[in-house]
């Protein structure tokens, strides 16, 4: 009773909340308390609702498909199987409890403070309208039959008691109860079948602007509303009562002495025809559509095939071979890796083997998709009149049928009524053989699930021996224990009072106390011994009950192999009886239909005769033709092959090709770096030669000059002595021998700078240097000589000796290095 009435609550709620809420905001025009509601109430709702959720753990366990999870039936057969398809998604944890309130106030919560008063208005307005409905269904249903009494005078007490009947049993909990759920789920389902109606009479997704909203409410009034009301008038007999029906159908108001409930059930009613009219509408649509198609297919006087009428819009026949891009996109796909050098274009070489193995595979397909672009078009033709000679043969074999049936037998047809009869045996053999199929899976099922929980009832029955086990020793322990601290109480409470006796001077004898202690160690010694008995007889009991349960297992499984065997057994035997009287009757058939096929083709062998000979004929030029075409098919795959061999051969070739030209490449261009490296080394060094060299040439071109005029002045002195007019000629030479020095050593200093700027330069050769020191060192002897002590005279014939020395030294080196400089010019281009 309780679920019953929080099923009722639930369901009004429900009710007020997802559609007297929602049209009351949709229809003043309130759309975002209607969206907020909408959005809300697919979460809230859900979880209120009796809907089968299966547990999280039923993945492995799942119900079969045939049984209802709140079905007596899949209780009875998969007790723990049901109970995890319908108690949620934890079904054993405590925190399975629906918080209804929660729930509750989710739906409301996007609301604001008017909203959720008109909300709250609602609400209460489904409630009372409700008990409106309740209270009129009782005072409606007696008022009626009141007035079929007064119609009918004659059934009034019959009528009367049947009422006053249904009125008390309406009056109690139980009843009203059950009617509130009935209304409430007729309420839900009239408003389902009324969304679906409208979206598809408006073509629309969804009911949720103001516009569509009183679209519907004018469709749903003038084709639904309006003629339930006069249907139920008429239903009544009070059409004439009815008001307002024939001017506004948007202000219908419902007959008098209807209740809710049939007012929901004509329209429902209403609804149902109406979609049912659709439907059929829509279905009458495709027959015509389909039954025109065949029509103008049978009407066609053309001979090619009538694809036209079956195809598609958006298809083209249209027989057109596309154009490969195959150097496109090898050009494509060989320069996305590439690098350029100048003006050359590398590769690299598995990138050129990637493009030419896709480049094989675009050649490959190119072709297959042309052979099966042929092979299908002229497949297509073949089919083409293959459809043509079927047809002549259909209409030919319409004609023979339509003169045979008018020379049908009556031998004919009682074979043909022999093959009936036993059709009509075999199926009836097939539905026993179904029908014990059935039975015999059923018990197999069940034996199934009898073995599947043996094991487990097993298990839990030796724990529960186990834990019996353990109970009976931990009593037998907790008595031991008990008693044995009984004994050490009594025990020290003699003692005490032995004591206290002995202590207030008390002077009777204690022997009774001692004795009376004797005879309870005694007595604790027995039971002591009586546990021991106790727990060896429990543990006698458990053996032997585990023995018992162990070869009860081991008899039930023999049995059950057992009988596995004899039902094998006996199917086989059946299987074998079947098959040699279905054996039999097939030789009989066979024999008869051999019999009859003999006598046919003895006089149709004639005619199928010249048809053989003249098929023969045909098949001999259709097998030379296509051994002609094999033969053309197969010359042009051996050229294919050899013309991609040969490309084959030639790309590799010039891979080779290309493989040693960038080998011989990277060795000269190697080479080249190493060579220009030496060289740069080498003029590296040549400079810092000549740099030396050209400071040493001028320090002793200097020594040179200071030493020449060392020995004019000496000269020239010894001349002034010997006579006066020598002087005048030794002056002449001095003068003309430091011109000539001078020019010397601008030459010199000219040619290093020629040096500098890139034109060779002559180097000196050691004995030059070697003289050269010498000078430099006798030159310097001679200038510390000429302070300290009077100045030698040097011969005129050294002076002589190193210019030309010098000269000559310096004409070979200039042109040995401009020589060799011209060679490496020469080898560097």
């Amino acid at each position: 009773m309780l679920s019953t009435h929080r099923e009722i609550l639930i369901l009004l709620f429900d009710a007020a909340v997802r559609y007297s809420m929602r049209e009351a905001f949709l229809s003043s025009g309130n759309v975002s308390a209607y969206q907020s509601l909408t959005d809300n109430i697919y979460h809230g709702l859900p979880p209120l609702s009796n809907a089968v959720v299966r547990s999280v753990f039923a993945s492995h366990f799942q119900l079969p498909l045939p049984l209802d999870p709140h079905g007596h039936r899949a209780l009875m057969l998969f007790p723990w199987r049901t109970f995890l398809a319908s108690r949620g998604p934890f079904p054993v944890t405590i925190d399975n409890l629906n918080p209804i309130s929660y729930n509750m106030q989710l739906c409301l919560c996007g609301l604001s403070d008017e909203d959720r008063k008109v909300a709250h208005g609602e609400l209460l307005g489904t409630h009372f309208a409700m008990e409106d409905a309740l209270r009129s269904s009782y005072g409606m249903s007696d008022d009626r039959k009141e007035h079929q009494t007064f119609l009918r005078k004659q059934k009034t007490a019959r009528m009367t008691e049947s009422s006053t009947k249904s009125s008390k049993a309406l009056l109690e909990l139980g009843d009203s109860e059950a009617w509130q759920r009935s209304y409430l789920i007729l309420w839900k389902q009239l408003e389902v079948i009324k969304a679906e109606w409208g979206r598809l009479k408006l073509e629309v997704e969804d009911i949720d602007t103001v516009p569509l909203y009183k679209q519907f409410s004018e469709l749903y009034g003038a084709e639904i509303l309006y003629p339930a009301m006069r249907l139920l008038a008429v239903h009544m007999g009070t059409e004439d009562e009815f008001e307002g029906f024939g001017t506004a159908f948007q202000d219908t108001l419902p007959p008098k002495e209807v209740s809710e409930m049939e007012i929901k059930t004509y329209q429902l009613q209403k609804l149902l025809e109406s979609m049912e009219i659709h439907m059929i509408h829509n279905l009458q649509k495709k027959i015509n559509k389909e039954i025109t198609l065949v029509i103008s297919e049978k009407t066609r006087e053309e001979r090619n095939l009538p694809t036209e009428l079956w195809k598609h819009h958006n298809m083209q026949e249209t027989f057109s071979v596309p154009r490969p891009e195959i150097v496109e996109s090898f050009v494509q796909r060989i320069m996305k890796q590439h690098r350029e050098i100048d003006d050359e274009i590398v590769f690299q070489k598995d990138h050129f083997r990637k493009c030419l193995t896709a480049l094989g595979c675009d050649i490959m397909a190119r072709e297959r998709s042309n052979f099966e672009t042929y092979s299908m078009f002229y497949e297509n033709i073949l089919s083409q009149q293959h459809q043509l000679l079927y047809q002549k043969e259909q209409e030919l074999q319409a004609i023979e049928d339509r003169n045979g049936n008018a020379e049908l037998s009556l031998s004919q047809l009682a074979g043909l009524s022999h093959e009936m009869i036993m059709e009509i045996t075999a199926l009836r053999s097939r539905l026993a053989d179904l029908q014990e199929e059935d039975h015999n899976l059923k018990e197999k099922i069940r034996k199934e699930v009898q073995e599947d929980y043996e094991a487990l009832v097993q298990n839990i029955f030796l724990l529960c021996v186990q834990l019996k086990g353990k109970v009976d020793e931990y009593r037998l322990n907790m008595s031991q224990r008990m008693f044995e601290i009984i004994s050490e109480v009594r025990k020290e409470g003699v003692d005490k009072m032995i004591d206290m006796k002995r202590k207030f001077g008390f002077r009777q004898d204690s022997n009774a106390l001692k004795e009376h202690l004797a005879q309870q160690g005694h007595l604790q010694e027995l039971r002591d011994e009586n546990s021991q008995l106790e727990t060896l007889l429990c543990k006698l009991k458990t053996m032997s009950c585990w023995k018992a349960t162990v070869q009860k297992v081991q008899l039930s499984t023999t049995l059950r192999e057992v009988e596995k065997e004899a039902f094998q057994n006996k199917k086989e035997y059946l299987e074998s009886k079947a098959m040699a009287e279905q054996e039999a009757v097939l030789f009989r058939q066979e024999l008869k239909a051999a019999r009859k096929a003999l006598l046919q083709c003895q006089t149709e062998n004639k005619g199928l005769q010249q048809q053989l000979d003249k098929q023969e004929y045909l098949v001999q030029e259709l097998e030379h033709k296509l051994n002609q075409e094999v033969c053309r098919r197969q010359h042009l795959d051996l050229t294919k092959t050899k013309n991609l061999e040969k490309m084959l051969e030639g790309l590799g070739e010039r891979e080779l090709k290309l493989q040693q030209l960038t080998e011989e490449a990277e060795k000269s261009s190697k080479i080249r770096q190493l060579q220009g490296k030496k060289e740069k080394k080498e003029i590296q060094q040549i400079r810092s030669r000549l740099a030396q060299e050209r400071s040493l040439k001028l320090d002793a071109f200097q020594r040179v000059e200071e030493l020449q005029c060392q020995l004019y002045d000496l000269e020239e002195a010894t001349t002034r002595r010997s006579s006066p007019g020598g002087s005048i000629a030794a002056r002449v030479k001095s003068a003309n021998r430091l011109y000539s020095a001078r020019s010397l050593s601008h030459c010199f200093s000219d040619s290093s700078w020629k040096q500098d700027i890139g034109i060779p330069t002559f180097t000196l050769t050691r004995d030059f240097r070697r003289h050269l020191l010498t000078a430099c060192s006798t030159g310097g002897s001679t200038i510390k000589a000429e302070k300290m002590e009077r100045p030698k005279t040097v011969p005129p014939g050294w002076r002589n000796t190193v210019v030309e020395a010098l000269r000559s030294d310096l004409t070979e080196n200039s042109s040995s290095l401009f020589a060799q400089h011209c060679k490496q010019k020469t080898a560097q281009q």
